[in-house]
């Protein structure tokens, strides 16, 4: 009865704190989008998944359920339903929704289905880029690969001779887990049934503890960094991105409803800001910068006409 208690206490919680404005929170593909601007796109229907329980890996569940009741099964539950309505809470501004986690055995069946078709493939995490088919301009383009990752551009790894030497590169870069389709039947299926226009397929969710050296572990107060790791395909199966959104928070923050509400509902919005970013673009919309949004994005781009469709 706790147990079920809590869920309903963060779901509401999580509500509460939805009337947030729309927009970027930390590391948002397009930094100074107007609240307004995708109001003038149609609202497409999103397929919502959660991450499989079996891609979730946690680094501080002991000091979350330290005083309470909860098992490692409750913890797991509480991140994957509380990422699950952040999403949802995020899309329904903007997008109309299908949610696949839900309390009914209809949906249960189509999101088992899904599991059973779509495997998670580990992969060396690298910026999306955009296709010549998919109908960006050039210069829109080129703008979406200049925000939509702040992965560092680094020497390729591996060993090779260059200029005569033996150069040997160390492979630090970061790894994304993405879906991979093993039958596409799941969007001959689904796409129909739900009149589908876009998948979030969040792939696995890490909540990790992230200190700059053991000293910092000592103190009282170092990072953590919660990851989700979420692949958007369209409604023929075609994978449009795949991503890594993180949100770093104190280790001093440790009950659970805190989290989800503080950090895990952000982190929704930031998944559902890409998509409609991502459709922003696609539909030929330039975003609208002030001055001071670009300074404060540090990203030097060239300046851009007022909002129209072209």
């Amino acid at each position: 009865m706790k147990f079920v208690y809590a869920l309903v206490l963060i779901v509401y919680s999580a509500i509460g704190l939805a009337q947030s404005p729309y927009g970027p929170t930390n590391d948002s593909l397009y930094l100074g989008f107007y609240r307004d601007s995708i109001a003038l796109l149609e609202r497409p229907i999103i397929l919502v998944t959660p991450f499989h329980p079996d891609q979730y890996m946690s680094e501080i569940d002991r000091y979350i359920a330290e005083g309470t009741n909860y098992t490692f099964q409750h913890t797991r539950g509480f991140f994957r339903k509380g990422l699950d309505n952040a999403i949802i809470i995020a899309a329904k501004e903007h997008n109309d929704y299908v949610n696949l986690h839900a309390d009914d055995a209809s949906l249960n069946h189509d999101l088992d289905f899904f599991y059973k078709v779509i495997a998670p493939s580990v992969k060396p995490y690298e910026p999306p880029v955009i296709k010549d088919d998919q109908n960006f301009k050039s210069r829109l383009a080129n703008y979406w690969e200049k925000l939509q990752s702040n992965v560092e551009q680094t020497d390729e790894p591996g060993a090779r001779i260059e200029r005569g030497e033996v150069v040997s590169v160390a492979d630090h870069r970061e790894l994304i887990t993405k879906a991979k389709v093993v039958n596409p039947i799941l969007f001959d299926s689904l796409t129909p049934k739900y009149n589908v226009d876009y998948y979030i397929s969040i792939n696995e969710l890490n909540l990790l503890n992230a200190a700059a050296n053991q000293q910092a572990y000592e103190s009282d107060n170092y990072d953590r960094v919660i990851i989700a790791h979420f692949t958007v395909f369209d409604s023929d199966g075609n994978e449009l991105y795949s991503l890594i959104k993180k949100r770093y928070f104190s280790s001093l923050k440790n009950e659970l409803t805190e989290i989800i509400t503080d950090e895990i509902l952000p982190l929704g919005y930031e998944v559902i800001y890409t998509l409609d970013s991502y459709r922003f673009l696609k539909a030929g919309l330039n975003p609208e910068k002030s001055p001071e949004e670009k300074k404060s994005a540090k990203i030097t781009l060239p300046d851009l006409p007022p909002l129209r469709k072209n």
